[in-house]
């Protein structure tokens, strides 16, 4: 009986990983000698059952393998990729786990579910396949694995395969100490960086100077005979040269490393700004606000002040440690080594403040973003909690949130002053043992005055540094945490991104195609279903039906601000994943129920999506939308701030911006989300006027309740429960007395009602 495969021997792959051996052997005996070893597999670790388990997918020459280990013996299953047989591999993306799925002629016949730990080796197998399938190589002649120019490129560490979006290896990097991670953000910044930190270590070893020169001031200058007085004036002089270039050192460091703490803090603002824009609308949907914003803002200034304070500290308390241990062996080891005596016991209490601190820290700033989320949450919808009057309700949830910080951030302060009081007792106590050992030498006059002082402030020059680090713990505890933080979000891969090499497309016809399409939110539940159509080019769609029923995610499919799990959607023929993302976005124009604004100007917002355009293009754009007599009426016209998100004008007004915007953006797709569901009748009808101009010639997806509002589109899309319940024309659909003849009858009695 075979089992679970880390209870079997194990042998290596052409990929340099280990298969198990159990596995290679089935495989091997259905195989050619040429291509028995498989170039590329991943395991499946969850059983049908939900519970874990064992299924081997593995690709050996023109071959798809899959070995189910689960049962009480192994079974083999192959696919041929290369026959006459259409072959897809496709991965759904879940929430707690995904599904790799082998479909042959439009029909499942495989479907395994993997943890998120298997994700990285299915998406790197997936893309090994997908190249059989294209008729590449996989492998040499020797049995080496081809490595496409198209494939993800694959970490020389883990071996796991590294996504388009970066060049380095996301699985590696989060396993990484954080301040190495940090440091790859300093040193691009090299010449602040190697001035600030030059500075700093030449300063260090300056440090080192003055108690030298008191010695000899003390025991060869003062205390002794007058011939000696004349090297009175010149040390001084040499004192007051080193102090002068201490705080010039002092000054280059502190200016420099302030100026490259602002610098990283800035990449990585601009860097995680830069990589939530390439995330998809599903991240948005789980990510607060208010925590993403803590994150870019809050949590990159304290990287700021460790970097420009802390980093600078910590390496040179570290450098003064090491060079004051060596002065203190070299004039007296025996005092030396009593000096030395409280460090293992700082070392082991520094030990165990950290590791009390982390999960403190933690905490801390999971707590924080959720108070910056209620704050986010409250403020842009103030109108709705005074007219609920729930002020004092909001007042308690915030007071609540920042209550749970206080009390976390208060046991943060009684931890980490409990324990510097402790660090201060111990260096003051091996300072008495010091003084103990040392006072009655002087008394005997086995040891020099000038010596002795010498030697006590190297004592402080070396405790103070184990003191600074004693500090310097707990901000580098609070950097690294806020690091984390940042690094997540620019650890969290995009599901929807532009492929290696895609299709160029600068001008599309607008010809839309839907085959077999299903998607799903959560895994689970799907929205869309097996859903089919094709839309020819200028050709207006009205999408309608029950609520819930998928005509918003069938617009989101389109822009690709999703992608489906089955089925794809082409454009002009080409399949929208295969196209620059782009190139895509940019030809299509989207005027959505709740039209949002951004704070700034009329004519700003206009030409959102086209800021090159000018001002007789904007007018243009805005009496098409008949938005232009309303904004002459502003006082100050086009240059009117419409405050945040636009709340200084009308829900009608805010529309006809919006579909003014998208006129001036000239698209070749058009989509229009309940365009005139929030308006009078009268503003309806201005509305409707701008978009009979906006749809000409162009590809149009309306989506509407009032069936009133797609009166003139070509054909009607009726979908229910995510399934293409009807489609035909509005007469048609009447006549065939269905789901749309359904909700007509229902919107006539009810205006009906309505007019009584």
């Amino acid at each position: 009986m075979i089992r679970m495969a880390s209870k079997v021997t194990k042998t290596k792959t052409p990929t340099g990983v280990e298969l198990p051996h159990a596995v290679a052997l089935l495989i091997g005996d259905t195989t050619p000698a040429n291509v028995a070893k498989p170039s590329a597999f991943a395991m499946a670790d969850i059983a049908t059952s939900g519970g874990f388990g064992e299924t081997w997918a593995a690709l050996a020459g023109d071959q798809l393998f899959i070995v189910d280990m689960n049962g009480n013996t192994p079974e083999l299953r192959a696919t041929d990729l290369t026959g006459e047989r259409k072959v897809e591999v496709t991965i759904i993306e879940g929430v707690g786990s995904s599904r790799f799925r082998v479909i042959v002629d439009g029909h499942l016949q495989e479907e395994l579910r993997f943890s998120c730990r298997q994700a990285r080796r299915f998406s790197r197998f997936q893309h090994r396949v997908e190249d059989r399938i294209k008729g590449r190589n996989t492998v040499d002649s020797d049995g080496t694995p081809v490595v496409a120019p198209d494939e993800d490129k694959v970490c020389n560490t883990c071996e796991r395969a590294i996504p388009d979006w970066t060049d380095n290896c996301p699985h590696c990097l989060h396993q990484r100490k954080i301040i190495v991670r940090l440091m790859s953000y300093v040193l691009r910044h090299k010449r602040l960086f190697y001035i600030g930190m030059g500075a700093a270590v030449l300063g260090a070893m300056l440090m080192a100077v003055p108690p030298f020169l008191t010695k000899y001031l003390i025991d060869d200058v003062l205390a002794s005979d007058a011939a000696h007085t004349d090297w009175l004036w010149p040390l001084i002089g040499i004192l007051g040269a080193v102090i002068a270039a201490r705080v010039y050192c002092e000054y280059l460091r502190l200016n420099r490393l302030a100026m490259l703490g602002e610098q990283v803090a800035h990449d990585l603002r601009a860097e995680a700004f830069n990589h939530l824009r390439k995330l998809s609308l599903a991240y948005f949907t789980r990510k607060p606000t208010g925590q993403l914003v803590n994150r870019i803002t809050h949590d990159s200034d304290r990287l700021w002040d460790f970097i420009a304070f802390g980093l600078v500290n910590v390496t040179i308390s570290s450098l003064m440690i090491v060079i004051i241990a060596v002065v203190l062996l070299a004039h007296d080891p025996i005092l030396a080594l009593l000096t030395f005596t409280p460090v293992p016991v700082g070392i082991v209490l520094m030990y165990l403040h950290t590791r009390r601190m982390r999960p403190m820290l933690q905490r801390i700033w999971a707590k924080w973003g959720k108070m910056t989320s209620v704050l986010s949450d409250v403020l842009p919808g103030m109108r709705v909690v005074k007219a609920f009057t729930q002020e004092d309700r909001e007042v308690h949830r915030f007071t609540s949130s920042s209550k749970a910080v206080l009390d976390d951030t208060e046991d943060l302060h009684g931890e980490w002053t409990r324990f510097w009081p402790k660090i201060t007792l111990l260096l003051n106590l091996g300072t008495l043992i010091v003084w103990s050992y040392a006072g009655p030498r002087i008394i005997g006059g086995e040891f020099e005055v000038g010596e002795f002082v010498m030697f006590l402030s190297y004592i402080w020059m070396f405790y103070g540094p184990i003191e600074e680090l004693g500090v310097m713990n707990r901000v580098f505890q609070r950097a690294a945490t806020s690091a984390q933080r940042i690094f997540d979000i620019l650890d969290t891969p995009p599901t929807v991104f532009t492929k290696s090499n895609p299709v160029a497309r600068p001008s599309i016809e607008g010809r839309v195609r839907f085959e077999d399409v299903s998607f799903t939110y959560d895994g689970v539940k799907r929205v869309l279903q097996d859903v089919s159509f094709e839309v020819e080019p200028g050709e207006m769609i009205g999408l309608a039906g029950p609520s819930g029923g998928g005509k918003t995610t069938l617009v989101n499919l389109i822009c690709r601000f999703y992608d489906p799990i089955d089925g794809r959607v082409f454009i002009d023929g080409i399949d929208v994943r295969d196209m620059n993302l782009h190139e895509l976005r940019s030809q299509i124009g989207v005027v959505l129920q709740e039209p949002y604004l951004f704070a700034g100007t009329v004519a700003q917002n206009i030409a959102y999506g086209n800021h090159e355009a000018d001002m007789d293009r904007i007018i243009e754009a805005a009496r098409a939308a008949n938005a232009h007599d309303f904004i002459v009426g502003f006082p100050d016209g086009y240059d009117t701030i419409v405050g945040e998100r636009g709340q200084t004008l009308s829900g009608g007004e805010r529309q006809r911006l919006s579909i003014a915007r998208a006129i001036l953006n000239n698209p070749r797709v058009l989509i229009l989300d309940e365009a005139t569901s929030s308006v009078d009748s009268k503003t309806e009808m201005k509305i409707q006027e701008a978009i009979d101009r906006l749809v000409e010639g162009r590809t149009t997806f309306a989506i509407a309740h009032r069936l009133s509002t797609l009166r003139k589109a070509d054909r009607l899309l009726i979908l229910k429960k995510g399934k293409l319940a009807e489609c035909g024309t509005h007469e048609e659909l009447i006549a065939a007395d269905g789901v749309y003849a359904e909700l007509h009858r229902t919107q006539a009695e009810l205006a009906a009602v309505m007019a009584v």
